[in-house]
This record gives structure tokens, C-alpha cells and sequence, in this order.
């Protein structure tokens, strides 16, 4: 009958689960030395490092678009806060930005990632009178982005989080 063919064929599916899970090494996760070994059979999980890993081999493009090894996440700097922002390629444009703004309806500014266009021009226009008007937004694709641009914009206006950002 069907129920039967089901049952075999289950029983099957969980012996061969079972094989497969008594060829897998037992203790790979911590050192593990077996005090009374049986002939031979003395290994330490370390031995097992890497065993089933892909190798490391990193292609030549990988390593110049991301660094190597020496990938970099950000920079750690010891300059101020306004010295930060002056040293920013958009703090050139400054009063630039703030006329085309007020000349034009629509302004779509283009910029290299981390010249300042989602902190700095925000913090341009509050201090150029915008919020008198309204609010000045600026949006981001994820939450966990709008959140960190929001974090560092209330750092750098100095304001609490929530309050006026």
C-alpha cells in the first residue's frame, strides 16, 4: 500500500541521515584529546581546521577594488568635528549650493560616497533659515542608514538624537 511505500522510503531517508551524520567528526568545535586513545585514533580538533573549507585563493580584481587583506572600514581621525567638515570636498560649494538650492525647485547634486552630501547639506540648509520655513528631510534607502546619518548630523549639529534630527 501507499502508507507502507511512505514508511520505507522514511526509514530509508533517516538511515542514510544517520550514516551520514556517524562519518561527521565529533568535538571539531573545541580541543579535544581523548586521555585513553584507542590505537592510532589520538587527534585534536585543531587537526580538523579548514577540513571541507574553500581555499583562500582571492582574485586579482577582488584584491584591488577591496584592498587585500588590508581592507579598510572608515577612518579613525583625530580632528574635530568642524575640522572634519571643513576638510570635506563639498564645504568648498557651500555658499554655492545654498543659492542654487534657493534658485531652483529641483536640485539633484552628484558626489563622490563620503564627500558630505547626505550629512553637510542638510546641516546647510537649518543653518541658511530653511527650518524657519519647515522641516528639511533626507532620505536613505534602509532604516539602519537613516538611522546612522541621523546619529552623526545630531553629533555634528549639536543637538540630542530625536529632538531636532
Amino acid at each position: 500500500t501507499q502508507s507502507a511505500l511512505a514508511k520505507e522510503r522514511r526509514e530509508l531517508r533517516q538511515a542514510r541521515r544517520e550514516s551520514d551524520m556517524d562519518t561527521i567528526p565529533k568535538g571539531v568545535g573545541k580541543l579535544y584529546d581523548d586521555p585513553m586513545p584507542e590505537g592510532g585514533q589520538r587527534q585534536l580538533a585543531g587537526d580538523f581546521k579548514g577540513v571541507g573549507a574553500q581555499s583562500m585563493d582571492v582574485p586579482e580584481w577582488k584584491k584591488a577594488s577591496f584592498g587585500g587583506n588590508k581592507a579598510s572600514y572608515g577612518k579613525r581621525t583625530s580632528l574635530t568635528i568642524q575640522e572634519q567638515r571643513k576638510s570635506l570636498p563639498i564645504y568648498k560649494l557651500r555658499e554655492q549650493l545654498v543659492q542654487a538650492i534657493s534658485d531652483n525647485q529641483v536640485l539633484i547634486v552628484i558626489g563622490e560616497t563620503g564627500s558630505g552630501k547626505t550629512t553637510q547639506m542638510t546641516q546647510y540648509l537649518a543653518e541658511s533659515g530653511y527650518i524657519v520655513r519647515g522641516r528639511v528631510g533626507c532620505t536613505q534607502p534602509r532604516r539602519v542608514a537613516a538611522m546612522s546619518v541621523a546619529k552623526r548630523v545630531s553629533e555634528e549639529f549639536g543637538c540630542r538624537l530625536g529632538q531636532e534630527v
